[in-house]
């Protein structure tokens, strides 16, 4: 993490985008690290772009990798040779963790891979994303999997719209339990009639702010629970920002969250970019 308030570009956020162009608006809009897919992996080598030219070209920018994604617990099928993938690009990438969710199987059955992840992988942090829709589907249930696995790098992944929407209250967000968190995922979203929650999550999310979520509460309780400001990456997906210029999205999302971060005492006097 960096010394200031570390600003991290979602890999949702350009997903289907070109890589390079998207690395370019990272940077010059202040953003000091992005998420990595395998998506991205698999899209820039079609491209002719493998792994180790994409690590150089983040580190050309001056940026970082905050995380990779997803490795998917729970299912036994073609997809665990993804999660074997992103295990193994690791050390390409040199991530600040690795997200990992579950879609498939048993909470139990997951928290036992948990366990064995974070013990075959010691050196990088692997940060469970609950979701309402997803078999870890509450903060609870994420702390329940990190204090199974007992490991240092075992972490969570505390995203706003998934916290809220599996009824998670304030009131936990308490020293012990954001001690087990490694990444703050902010967007934000409007009230909808009958939509599912994994599809507003995935394909309605707006920016930081233009929602009616609580977020200048969430992160003030955040901020005062915490004695250092704790990464937060902004991901701020839909399928409508999609068709808008990645530049004017990737600035949109920083002049938003920057202001909330503000706002909310996040943000120290000496913070330059």
């Amino acid at each position: 993490m960096t010394s200031h308030q570390q600003l991290v570009l979602s890999a949702m956020a350009f997903r289907g985008r070109d890589f390079e162009a998207s690395l370019d608006a990272a940077r010059a809009s202040g953003f000091d690290a992005v998420g990595i897919s395998i998506a991205h992996c698999v899209s820039c080598l079609e491209r002719g772009m493998t792994p180790q030219e994409m690590a150089k070209a983040v580190r050309e920018r001056g940026l970082e990798v905050a995380n990779l994604e997803l490795i998917r617990l729970g299912d036994g099928g073609p997809l665990r040779h993804l999660n074997e993938i992103l295990t193994e690009l690791v050390t390409v990438f040199e991530p600040d963790r690795i997200h990992v969710a579950a879609f498939a199987g048993t909470l139990d059955q997951v928290t036992a891979e948990f366990v064995q992840l974070c013990e075959a992988v010691p050196t990088t942090s692997l940060a469970v994303e609950f979701m309402p829709y997803s078999v870890i589907n509450t903060f609870d249930a994420a702390l329940s999997m990190v204090r199974a696995a007992g490991t240092d790098n075992a972490k969570i992944v505390l995203d706003i719209i998934h916290f809220v929407r599996s009824g998670g209250r304030m009131e936990q967000l308490t020293p012990d339990t954001l001690a087990h968190v490694a990444d703050v995922q902010i967007s934000d979203l409007l009230p909808r009639a009958r939509i599912e929650t994994s599809i507003e999550s995935r394909h309605l999310r707006t920016f930081p702010g233009d929602g009616t979520l609580p977020i200048a509460e969430f992160l003030s309780t955040i901020r005062t629970n915490t004695d250092q400001p704790l990464p937060v990456t902004v991901e701020a997906i839909s399928d409508a920002t999609e068709q808008l210029p990645v530049d004017w999205v990737v600035e949109r999302s920083i002049q938003t969250m920057t202001r909330l971060l503000d706002d909310t005492g996040w943000l120290d006097a000496q913070l330059t970019r």
